[in-house]
C-alpha cells in the first residue's frame, strides 16, 4: 500500500486531469461531433457592421455539407444571390466564396450601399432545410459645416472655412477643397491653407469626427464664390462665400459678422476638443 501522502497526491491527480478533461471537452463544442449530416455552427442572428463605401463580409458557418448546395438570400425581397459560387443577381458587386478548411461560406458585397442593409439568409439544401442568418448594418458619414452655408466677410479679413465630417467608423483618408470646379491643392498659388485634424473618436458610439479647414489669410473681392468640402467617405457639401466691399451697407457686414463670430466659437470648441482627445 502506498503512503497516505503518496496516495492523496494521486487523487489530486485525477481529479485534476478529470476537471481538464471536461474543461477541454466545453471549449471543444461543435468538435465533437454527433451529427449525420450538414448542420450550421451559429443558429443565431449575426451581426455585421460597415460603413458605406466599403465591402462587406457576411459568414456562414456549415460543417459536414457533403454534397448539399448552400444559398445566400435576401430576406427583403427573397431575392436569392447566390447558390454556391454561381451569383444569381446582376449585380456584380455580390460573390460568395467557400474555405473548405473552415467551413465558411462568405457572402461578399463590394462598395457597400446604404440599401444594401438588411438582413440575409444563409440556407443548407437539406431536407428540411436548415438556415442561419447575418444582419448587415451599414454606416453613413455625414459632412456639416461649421457656420452658415453662405458667409459675408470684410475684404482683408482672415477667413476660415470649416466642415465636419461625422459618424464614421473610420476617418477619411483626406479631405479636398474646390473653388468652383477647381481643386485647391496645398500649394496653391493664393497661399490659401488646408487643414484636417482627424481620429477625433466619440468614446460612446464608436465614430469618428473630423475636421477639415481652409484658410484665406487675407480675403479679397475675386475670392466670392462656391467652395465644396470634398472627404473622401462622405458627401460633398458647399459654402457660397462673400467678400464684401467698403461701399456695401454697415447692416449686411454687421449681420455677417455676427454670424461669422458665432461659427468661429463652434469651431475653436471644436479644435479644442481634438486637441485635449490627442493628449
Amino acid at each position: 500500500m502506498l503512503p497516505d501522502s503518496v496516495g492523496q497526491c494521486l487523487i489530486l491527480l485525477m481529479l485534476l486531469l478529470h476537471t481538464d478533461a471536461i474543461a477541454t471537452n466545453s471549449r471543444l463544442g461543435d468538435d465533437m461531433e454527433p451529427h449525420t449530416g450538414p448542420y450550421l455552427s451559429d443558429h443565431g442572428i449575426t451581426n455585421v457592421t460597415t460603413q458605406v463605401g466599403t465591402h462587406a463580409y457576411l459568414p456562414c458557418k456549415v460543417k459536414q455539407l457533403g454534397n448539399k448546395s448552400v444559398s445566400w438570400v435576401r430576406v427583403r425581397d427573397d431575392h436569392i444571390l447566390t447558390v454556391d459560387r454561381t451569383v444569381f443577381i446582376a449585380d456584380e458587386r455580390f460573390q460568395s466564396y467557400y474555405v473548405e478548411s473552415t467551413g465558411i461560406w462568405t457572402l461578399q458585397i463590394k462598395y457597400v450601399q446604404a440599401r444594401d442593409a438588411g438582413v440575409y439568409e444563409c440556407q443548407v439544401s437539406t431536407e428540411p432545410k436548415i438556415s442561419s442568418q447575418v444582419h448587415l448594418n451599414v454606416v453613413v458619414p455625414r459632412t456639416e459645416l461649421v457656420g452658415d452655408a453662405v458667409r459675408y466677410v470684410k475684404a482683408g479679413s482672415k477667413v476660415i472655412l470649416r466642415c465636419l465630417v461625422r459618424g464614421a467608423l473610420e476617418p477619411p483618408t483626406y479631405i479636398m477643397w474646390f473653388y468652383g470646379i477647381q481643386q485647391i491643392y496645398q500649394d496653391n498659388k493664393r497661399g490659401w491653407k488646408i487643414q484636417m485634424e482627424r481620429d477625433y473618436l466619440d468614446p460612446e458610439i464608436g465614430n469618428h469626427t473630423t475636421v477639415g479647414s481652409l484658410i484665406i489669410n487675407q480675403a479679397r473681392k475675386r475670392d466670392s464664390g462656391n467652395y465644396t468640402c470634398s472627404p473622401s467617405n462622405s458627401e460633398a457639401i458647399t459654402i457660397m462665400l462673400h467678400v464684401i466691399n467698403g461701399e456695401y451697407s454697415a447692416s449686411a457686414i454687421t449681420s455677417a459678422s455676427s454670424r461669422s463670430k458665432y461659427s468661429d466659437l463652434i469651431a475653436a470648441a471644436i479644435i479644442i476638443s481634438v486637441a485635449m482627445f490627442k493628449t
